[in-house]
């Protein structure tokens, strides 16, 4: 027989953190996407969220992109996750909030007010954006340690996203990694959900 094909399942913090990316991909930001995934403790997702302007506001104009003028409409992606729970009647108590960088401080006052219990950043985007966050980092993890908010970082990588039935992988746009995974090699650890191959 063949080699088999067995998608690698990943483990919970690189499923929600590929969630976190693939959610900042609804922004419209010209300059930056930011998502935000808020978990429950059974690992149940409460809501999403992504950086950008208020429902039915034109976000077409393109003066609203332009530095500084689009701080004034931008929202950010975490707090826009969290207006989409309170608009949907969503408890985020006791939650986990998923999200590329430390938040700044607007967005941290308002996981502690919405009961986040722990933050998840992604270590390599925090790294990246470390000085021209710095003040607002510093503030926020002050204010995240006072108040018993845990906060950590995750250093994985994104899943690859794939089509799979009957044992095979179909369809356009398939990960770039499967066909060097199809050697006979026999297994593949690289990536976080990328395909294993077992022999048989």
């Amino acid at each position: 027989m063949g080699d088999i094909i067995v998608p690698r399942v990943p483990d919970w913090d690189s499923y929600f953190m590929t969630m976190v990316y693939l959610a900042g991909m609804r922004s419209k930001d010209m300059s930056t996407h930011i998502g935000a995934v808020f978990v429950g403790p059974d690992r149940e997702i409460r809501s999403t969220g992504y950086n950008g302007f208020p429902r039915r506001l034109n976000d077409y104009l393109p003066e609203r992109q332009e530095r500084p003028e689009k701080y004034y409409w931008f929202e950010h992606g975490e707090r826009n996750g969290m207006f989409n729970a309170v608009l949907m009647g969503v408890s985020l108590k006791g939650c986990t909030m998923y999200t590329n960088g430390m938040p700044c401080m607007d967005c941290g006052r308002g996981a502690v007010q919405s009961g986040i219990i722990e933050v998840v950043t992604d270590k390599k985007w925090d790294d990246a954006n470390a000085e021209k966050w710095a003040e607002h980092t510093k503030r926020t993890i002050m204010m995240f340690d006072e108040v018993g908010v845990k906060h950590r970082q995750w250093d994985g990588e994104l899943i690859d996203i794939f089509k799979f039935k009957n044992g095979e992988i179909f369809g356009k746009n398939l990960i770039t990694s499967v066909p060097s995974q199809l050697d006979g090699r026999g297994s593949a650890d690289r990536r976080a959900g990328e395909i294993q191959v077992r022999k048989e």
